[in-house]
């Protein structure tokens, strides 16, 4: 019962980003704005942020993910923490945001957790609310598989290419 109450607030309250305020071109505006990038690693990390003064008291930050890697973003743990009640969601990368993966309000106290599963490798949103508008600091913890980086050629390839040309 309580897990359908919290995805029914995650998703009321990420409404109005997604579908726009009804003076747009179109339905995806205004989109999520993604702040910033994380790096996740499997040792917790922390970022810190500030959901006033943003459009709709947001803050997305975009990660990569492999599949099947399980992502954690918290203020319960890690060092995170926050001064206002939160809302943790983690969203598909396409359709401006707009598929929720995962959600959660109130995990410790006030404060968010949520675990997120990769489906597949990509790229994905997470984004720091407040519930019922609220807004504050907060420090973010996050910890992950690392997203591969892009192969570099082996210094013998060089010459190897080099005989048949």
């Amino acid at each position: 019962m309580r897990a359908t109450v919290i995805v029914g607030l995650c998703v009321a309250f990420a409404g109005p980003a997604i579908a726009g305020d009804g003076n747009d071109v179109g339905p995806c505006n205004p989109c999520f704005d993604v702040d910033d990038t994380l790096s996740p690693t499997p040792i917790y990390q922390t970022v810190d942020g500030s959901t006033s003064g943003q459009p709709y008291g947001e803050y997305a930050y975009y990660f990569c993910a492999v599949t099947g890697g399980v992502y954690t973003f918290t203020f319960c743990e890690g060092g995170g923490s926050a001064t206002y009640d939160t809302i943790l969601s983690v969203r598909g990368f396409n359709n401006c945001g707009a598929e929720l993966r995962a959600c959660n309000d109130d995990f410790c106290g006030l404060s968010s957790h949520v675990e997120f599963t990769s489906p597949g490798e990509g790229n994905f949103i997470v984004v720091v609310q407040g519930f019922d508008g609220d807004v504050g600091k907060y420090r973010l913890a996050y910890r992950g598989p690392s997203c591969a980086t892009t192969p570099t050629e082996a210094a013998t390839w060089g010459t190897i290419k080099a005989m048949y040309n």
